[in-house]
């Protein structure tokens, strides 16, 4: 079986495709995989360390708002559909995958024009505008919350899938709390804004290894402070010794998270800098009793220390459940594409 994948413009978007790949893999050794992407090396450099072929194509941000950008991006986003229908035409791969986010758009539009089975998976509580377009020329949209809003027989509640060695983690207490800092794999200026200027209150609570991404002061240095651009391989063992996380409220985080049962402070992005996603993830999360969120107008060192002295808050956080767990999420996406369950 021939799979082409797509999804890019983050992290975000690629990991989750190359996790429900692995889980192919596990089904189908001698599946061929393709990814048609971004033009971003940290994406191409993802997908290339998996072993799979990795095609870049042309691609336009797809904006909510008035920019004369949205006019030349029309013509990026055309050039995009050319590119990945002659490259879809030349590998004719029995089923595309596409995780969303602004490269998807053309690429699934041209596996629909050669009747090319497109399955699409959106990780947010609501569908963001690349995969409500997505979406008309899907068979199959996954859904990563169980909301109810979507009641056409198209749309399955699977779950987000989540990397094998973010599930199952045990978790331990060190020495000393520590606050595991994510901002995504670009990093967050007002997040890292917060911890620098917060160091001085938060040390004596607890020990700090925060990811700073590419927008990171690395001048700052501390006892008991760890800053890396981008965390890799001791994220599992982070999950398994962070006390609390306090991050921004992509799906992909919070999923990652509430399945591994680590307590999250979450900043989410205001409806301003997005269309709201994060604010409704975070919602969905605090409502679990997974999650505190910052509220606007309070005091972020005076939230955060409230909730890291409260040990039973901090209980209670971890050993609320989560309602998918992100293997079996990525087994359900795995099949549809497989094509060996239909509901």
């Amino acid at each position: 079986m021939k799979i082409a994948l797509t999804g890019g413009g983050t992290l975000g978007h690629v990991i989750p495709a190359l996790t429900v790949m692995e889980k192919i893999r596990e089904e189908d050794k001698d599946a061929d995989f393709l990814f048609i992407g971004s033009t971003k090396e940290k994406e191409k450099s993802a997908v290339l360390s998996h072993g799979i072929r990795f095609y870049p194509v042309s691609s336009g941000k797809l904006r909510r708002y008035f920019s004369f950008e949205n006019l030349t991006d029309i013509f990026r986003i055309m050039r995009g559909f050319f590119q990945a229908r002659k490259i879809l035409k030349k590998e004719r791969p029995d089923v595309l995958f596409s995780k969303g986010g602004f490269v998807s758009v053309p690429v699934v539009a041209a596996a629909h024009t050669l009747g090319i089975r497109c399955i699409t998976h959106e990780s947010d509580m609501t569908l963001g505008l690349a995969n409500r377009i997505n979406a008309k020329f899907s068979e199959y949209v996954c859904l990563g919350f169980d909301t109810g809003v979507y009641k056409d027989s198209r749309y399955i509640f699977t779950g987000n899938p989540v990397r094998k060695e973010l599930t199952g983690i045990k978790r331990i207490k060190g020495e000393r709390k520590l606050i595991l800092v994510l901002g995504g794999s670009q990093g967050a200026v007002e997040i890292n804004r917060l911890i620098y200027d917060s160091l001085d209150e938060i040390l004596p609570l607890a020990d700090v290894y925060h990811q700073a991404g590419i927008h990171g002061d690395f001048s700052v240095k501390r006892e008991g402070y760890t800053q890396v651009e981008f965390i890799g391989d001791e994220l599992p063992s982070l999950f398994s010794r962070a006390t609390l996380c306090i991050s921004r409220a992509g799906a992909g985080a919070v999923s990652e998270l509430g399945g591994a049962g680590v307590p999250m402070f979450l900043i989410p992005l205001g409806r301003g800098a997005s269309r709201g996603d994060q604010i409704d993830n975070a919602a969905y999360a605090e409502a679990l009793g997974k999650a505190w969120v910052l509220k606007e107008g309070s005091s972020f060192i005076s939230q955060l220390s409230d909730i890291l002295t409260d040990d039973e808050r901090l209980l209670k956080m971890e050993a609320s459940p989560w309602p998918m767990d992100g293997d079996r999420s990525a087994a359900a996406i795995a099949a549809l594409i497989m094509n060996k369950e239909k509901k």
